[in-house]
């Protein structure tokens, strides 16, 4: 019987990576709608049958003054942001995404500071590993401030958003906004590798970080990572960001199955986890999941700023990954640097 929970978790989990690029005109097919949201619901079911030990409590109790704070603010930011959008949606648009200056596509700047904050801790934490020569760590490490810089160069399009050069004519014209960058040669396809992978460091990971902990642990070369997982308590903290999607009417949005399954698994975990917890686990608990779906609400069905200016709702989504990519870096910094080493 074991064995064949695993065969089709396998064969479950093979459909959604299918389903992952699927051309997003399939999707006003009604059948193949349902059929994709059947697939998802079984494979969520699946992972979830595994009784996956994630001794949320435990976590929320041993976190840190800040994280404890930062699992209260930032559903309540969260839901502040949602409701500029809805009773003053220009100045919603102001605040991320305005398309001249002054205020220029402020948010850009803002999740470039946080990718700029987390490359140099993970600088610090690559000298560290170095001096002990501890050298996978190390090339970790470095694959993870590459990505940063790609990011961070990539949100300012290399410099052109500041000093406003000119477009070489033949990258123009195949770049979706006309601009030196790689991201929008295949915008979604981007957008949609930082989004799930933020869902999978911030939400994903935490969750089955026990779990995930013991299986790394069985291979000594790479059992350090178990260290690397963000703890539980993230859960608490970042899942409400999903609830930042564009609308149902939008081209893109839930339209792309790998936003679609971030949301419903979300929900999924955030339900999961409710129904045992007590006292202030379950006020927590309560607190990200009514804030995650106010949110979700919202955005699909009610904002107006989508309308306004197409790339709002996920440049919200965006500030919020970024900004727990880098407190998963201090996170890590706190763990992993001996004290003394701090200073």
């Amino acid at each position: 019987m074991r064995i064949l929970k695993h065969i089709s978790t396998v064969i479950f989990g093979a459909a959604i990576v299918a389903l992952f690029f699927t051309p997003a005109k399939w999707v006003g097919n009604n059948w193949f709608n349902a059929l994709r949201i059947a697939v998802m619901l079984v494979f969520i079911c699946l992972l979830l049958s595994y009784k996956a030990k994630h001794q949320l409590s435990e976590s929320v109790k041993k976190a840190p003054r800040v994280a404890r704070v930062l699992m209260i603010v930032v559903p309540i930011v969260a839901l502040v942001f949602v409701m500029i959008q809805m009773f003053w949606p220009e100045f919603g648009v102001l605040l991320v995404r305005k398309e001249s200056w002054p205020f220029y596509r402020n948010a850009i700047f803002v999740k470039m500071a946080f990718q700029l904050v987390t490359i140099v801790l993970f600088a610090i934490l690559a000298c560290n590993f170095v001096k002990k020569k501890q050298f996978l760590p190390t090339i970790f490490a470095c694959l993870v401030i590459l990505v940063l810089v790609v990011m961070a160069g990539e949100e300012i399009s290399w410099g052109q958003r500041i000093f406003h050069w000119s477009t070489p004519e033949n990258w123009a014209a195949i770049n979706a906004q006309r601009e030196t960058n790689l991201h929008n040669l295949a915008t979604q396809l981007f957008q949609n590798t930082l989004y799930f992978g933020g869902w999978l460091l911030l939400v994903a990971l935490p969750f089955w970080r026990n779990q995930i902990t013991k299986f790394l642990s069985k291979f000594k070369k790479i059992a350090f990572l178990g260290d690397w997982l963000p703890p539980t308590y993230f859960l608490l903290i970042f899942a409400v960001a999903y609830g930042f999607v564009d609308s149902v009417i939008a081209p893109t949005g839930t339209n792309f199955s790998s936003i679609l399954f971030s949301i419903i698994a979300t929900t999924a975990i955030l339900i999961y986890v409710i129904i045992p917890a007590r006292g202030v686990l379950a006020e927590r608990i309560c607190l990200v999941l009514g804030a995650f779906m106010i949110i979700l609400f919202f955005n699909l069905f009610v904002l107006e700023t989508w309308s306004m200016n197409s790339g709002v709702p996920t440049e919200y989504l965006e500030l919020f990954i970024n900004f727990g990519i880098m407190y998963w870096a201090i996170n890590l910094k706190r763990r992993l640097l001996p004290v003394r080493q701090r200073h």
